[in-house]
């Protein structure tokens, strides 16, 4: 096994896509919450809910070993983003202090 066999390994380009985007969509929800006067709690939060559910289905689109399934990976994702939304309305933590 050659060292680029053994460093981009079966889900290599998986973590690599899914990690780049959620870094950017979570640096992305911290920075708007506080343009819009926030401390950047729930954008981060959001943020990273949203950017993980993006950069899941993307990798799980390009990497061929996911790509079958990458529609599930998704919505499963998703899933989650609402059930953390309806928590958050409801429950009303304070995240912010």
């Amino acid at each position: 096994m050659d060292i680029f066999s053994y460093i981009f390994s079966e889900g290599t380009w998986f973590g690599i896509i899914d990690n780049g985007i959620l870094v950017f969509v979570s640096l992305f929800g911290v920075n708007l919450e506080r343009r819009l006067g926030g401390k950047g709690v729930y954008g981060a939060l959001f943020g990273a809910l949203l950017g993980n559910a993006l950069s899941d289905g993307v990798a799980a689109i390009i990497d061929p070993s996911t790509r079958m399934i990458a529609g599930g990976i998704f919505a499963g994702c998703m899933y989650v983003v609402v059930l953390a939304y309806i928590y958050v309305k409801v429950a009303k933590p304070d995240l912010d202090s």
